[in-house]
């Protein structure tokens, strides 16, 4: 997977999960937290990009990756 592609697809699942949320470049660095994902939606993100990504995440990884970015490299590492 290239990481333009990776990165769309965490944008669009937090735009998805996030209500009003406009993703931008500014905003890859952020924590999920900053960026409106709630705790309890950080599972359900996770899911998401799991699912749509086809890269497994565990619990235990799914708490380091608080960052756009995190993720992304994330999913191209694996």
């Amino acid at each position: 997977m290239q990481r333009e592609e990776a990165i769309k697809i965490v944008i669009e699942v937090l735009e998805d999960n996030v209500q009003d949320l406009e993703m931008s470049d500014d905003k890859m660095d952020e924590t999920l937290v900053d960026i409106g994902v709630d705790s309890l939606d950080v599972m359900l993100v996770m899911m998401d990009i799991q699912e749509k990504s086809g890269v497994k995440i565990s619990d235990d990884k799914a708490d380091e990756l608080d960052t756009p970015n995190k993720i992304v490299d994330f999913i191209l590492g694996n």
